[in-house]
């Protein structure tokens, strides 16, 4: 058990890499270094967004999540996906998550602790701000709205190691999207600063317009690649960790 908190404790250090401007790749470690978990207990993963989350765009993966679980078994990773929702195809293990397709921010805020609390999560791949934007929610107010979220969960469960991801495009808000990447690498620097273990993830930086399903939602190929920026982060620091 002890190692499997050394490994989640670890993500601090690829995180700061990242929010610094490191791609993931170029943190220590590959995921085939990964040795098996088999010896403690499983990481605890809770997927936690809106519509991407749960796969809209290609449901037949559960968005990111099949792929994602696919490369973690590759690498000898134990996990266990974690949250009050379950859906998606029974080709993927496991099927728990929670996500909430159309959600904003301010829809979720009162419910986090709770989902959090129950889950016991040691990673958070949180995934939102998409929606908050596309209501007309200024890139500030979204921001400010992550920032409150973070503080939850620092609150709720100070352990718990959170990616904060987002990566639709959003061509009909595309100033409001720029304006908003920013403000979020900020909203994470402020949080590190206080010693949370939180890194904020553009995939923005990898998808393309042909990756896009619906010009919102990745479709199959685009969820891969974001499941590689979760895998990569996750595994390296495991292999850090030893």
């Amino acid at each position: 058990m002890a190692t499997a908190f050394a490994a989640v404790l670890a993500v601090a250090a690829v995180a700061g890499a990242v929010v610094a401007g490191m791609a993931p790749s170029a943190v220590s470690g590959h995921a085939t270094e990964v040795a098996s978990s088999s010896s403690s207990r499983p990481l605890r993963i809770m997927p936690l967004g809106t519509s991407s989350t749960v796969g809209g765009g290609s449901p037949r993966t559960a968005g990111f999540r099949g792929p994602l679980e696919a490369l973690l078994t590759r690498d000898g990773i134990a996990f266990d996906m974690v949250g009050s929702q379950h859906s998606g195809p029974p080709s993927v293990p496991d099927l728990d998550h929670e996500g909430h397709g159309g959600w904003t921010m301010t829809r979720m805020q009162p419910l986090v602790a709770g989902w959090v609390s129950a889950a016991r999560p040691d990673v958070i791949l949180l995934q939102v701000g998409t929606n908050d934007l596309l209501s007309g929610v200024s890139a500030a107010a979204t921001a400010q709205r992550l920032d409150t979220m973070l503080a939850t969960f620092r609150s709720v469960s100070p352990a718990s190691v959170v990616v904060a991801g987002v990566w639709a495009p959003l061509p009909t808000r595309a100033a409001a999207r720029a304006a908003y990447t920013p403000l979020a690498t900020d909203v994470v620097r402020r949080h590190r600063a206080r010693g949370e273990a939180v890194t904020f993830m553009d995939a923005a930086t990898v998808l393309r317009t042909g990756d896009l399903f619906d010009g919102l939602h990745p479709d199959a190929a685009g969820y891969r690649k974001i499941a590689a920026l979760w895998e990569r982060q996750i595994s390296s620091t495991r292999t850090a960790a030893r």
